[in-house]
């Protein structure tokens, strides 16, 4: 094993790491107060619509779920980063959806209504914070695609 491999290995362990403690640390912070007295299960419930409403907080933290998935298959192929990326990225995005939906409508109706945002309290905050893993997915996958570069020119 050369010594990309390893570091390889020991990088993608410390990120699978890293993923399982942010699917921790969002299914914790899910049961604080996200909007306006409701937290995160029971803010999404609905909020796309009356089909399987009760299903969607828990689609969605399905998909946070396979982005420890794919963490856990990256250790062994690097490709699976990207799929990796692709659902942080969109889980993220989707819980920050309903901020950035009202404070577009608000800062665009203020001025001829008197418009006022929602109050977005600590659960929103602290989701938002672990938001940030997805540079360090961005990262990660630069680096990922760099090792198999390295192990493509290796076998030819």
């Amino acid at each position: 094993m050369l010594k990309n491999d390893k570091i390889y290995r020991i990088v993608s362990i410390i990120n699978f790491i890293l993923h399982i403690c942010v699917f921790m640390f969002v299914v914790v912070v899910g049961f604080l107060p996200f909007l306006e007295n409701y937290n995160f299960y029971e803010c999404f419930v609905g909020f796309f619509g009356k089909a399987l409403s009760t299903l969607q907080p828990y689609f969605l933290m399905t998909v946070l779920l396979l982005t420890c998935i794919f963490a856990f298959l990256a250790i062994k192929k690097p490709s699976f980063s990207i799929l990796m990326l692709a659902s942080t990225s969109s889980f993220f995005v989707t819980a920050i959806m309903p901020y950035a939906i009202e404070a577009m409508v608000v800062g665009f109706a203020s001025p001829w209504v008197s418009a006022s945002m929602s109050t977005y309290n600590i659960g929103f905050k602290l989701i938002g914070v672990a938001s940030y893993i997805v540079y360090f997915d961005m990262a990660f996958l630069v680096y990922s695609i760099i090792t198999l570069i390295i192990r493509g020119i290796r076998n030819s």
